[in-house]
């Protein structure tokens, strides 16, 4: 944006909630990093160990469920499980009718190559596109539904595996917190997905044939549900309908550039070339990324590229010239989605903030 001021280290600019700049026009985030702040604390590959060990061989069919969506987060992790642990993987494919035709493709190469048997579930279409449209008249995005619906299908079908497999089966995610969470822009929290919805859609929510009513019962007391995973005080009030859940990013380290490079080597994973790397498996990711430059003036490009920065992985002379990639226009495929959603661009609530 021109006339923006930017952290004179990382990309972030001036606009970004609670970012503050010192003299020399470093912002808060690059110094707090500097001082070993902000940086989420990882726990230790010897950890992952024990917990794989606790749960491989417990049955003969699967060891553990990944979800998969042709991405590059979840293909490293059916990787890498399967690579580092030979686990007997069980894809979980959550899909909403929205996948792009290279993650289509890079889903059949990741189960093909690695031998994974894959369940996919489909939401009810028009109930999908009435929660859509009640989200962007309300709040002004939509990607809370699926965040907090794909949340209860996994919670809903690893307790179903439970009772399949004769015990509750090890859940794997590819969530990178330092690349993925926005701090002041986040659509993440649960409480907020269910403070948002009306009587009626929570009664529809509840007649889902995919989810069981106890969890979404359970589910409405978290502030965030990627904070219920195994030996939290959010997972031990879920009692029995709780995933045993971790994200491998807080077991090893997340190189970005190194993932891309074995993704693509071992099992002919691409993404397309006029996108950035993250979230082109979803169509209308697009979408969510216009919405939010509208509305706060920067996309998850900017975020990510600022980290990666201060991990000393990208130079902030690349991360400008990246800035190409933030979807800071109109995409084409808004007009036919909101014809599908029966919403105008009027009625949109650019208003509204994103955190609860």
């Amino acid at each position: 944006m021109v006339g923006t001021k930017r952290c004179t280290r990382c990309v972030l600019p001036d606009i970004y909630p609670s970012i503050t700049f010192d003299e020399h026009g470093v912002c808060n985030f690059c110094l707090e990093a500097a001082r070993g702040k902000g940086k989420p604390s990882r726990k230790s590959k010897s950890q992952l160990d024990r917990l794989v060990e606790k749960y491989k061989g417990k049955n003969e069919k699967y060891d553990v469920i990944v979800g998969l969506s042709g991405g590059k987060d979840s293909s490293y992790v059916a990787y890498y499980l399967k690579k580092e642990y030979g686990l007997k993987i069980l894809g979980l494919h959550y899909n909403i009718g929205y996948s792009s035709l290279c993650a289509i493709q890079n889903l059949e190469n990741v189960v093909g190559k690695l031998d994974i048997d894959l369940f996919s579930i489909r939401p009810r279409v028009n109930f999908l596109r009435k929660l859509f449209a009640h989200f962007l008249r309300e709040r002004g995005e939509f990607c809370s539904v699926c965040n907090n619906l794909g949340y209860l299908f996994g919670a809903s079908f690893s307790w179903s595996q439970q009772h399949t497999l004769g015990f509750a089966p090890l859940m794997v995610g590819g969530w990178s917190k330092q690349y993925e969470y926005q701090p002041g822009i986040s659509v993440t929290s649960m409480q907020y997905f269910f403070d948002n919805l009306t009587p009626e859609l929570l009664d529809e929510l509840n007649a889902q044939p995919f989810i069981e009513e106890e969890i979404i019962s359970r589910y409405m007391i978290l502030e965030d549900p990627r904070q219920a995973g195994i030996d939290t005080a959010s997972h031990n009030k879920l009692g029995d309908y709780a995933m045993d859940f971790i994200q491998l990013p807080d077991y090893i380290e997340w190189n970005l550039k190194e993932i891309y490079r074995i993704l693509s080597e071992k099992l002919g994973w691409r993404y397309p070339p006029d996108a950035h790397e993250s979230h082109f498996d979803c169509t209308l990711f697009p979408i969510k990324e216009y919405l939010k430059f509208k509305k706060y003036g920067l996309t998850q490009e900017t975020v990510k590229n600022s980290s990666l920065i201060r991990e000393g992985l990208m130079t902030r002379d690349e991360a400008m010239e990246r800035m190409s990639l933030e979807q800071t226009t109109e995409p084409k495929i808004l007009d036919s989605f909101l014809r599908e959603l029966g919403v105008s661009r009027e009625e949109i609530n650019w208003q509204a903030e994103w955190s609860r």
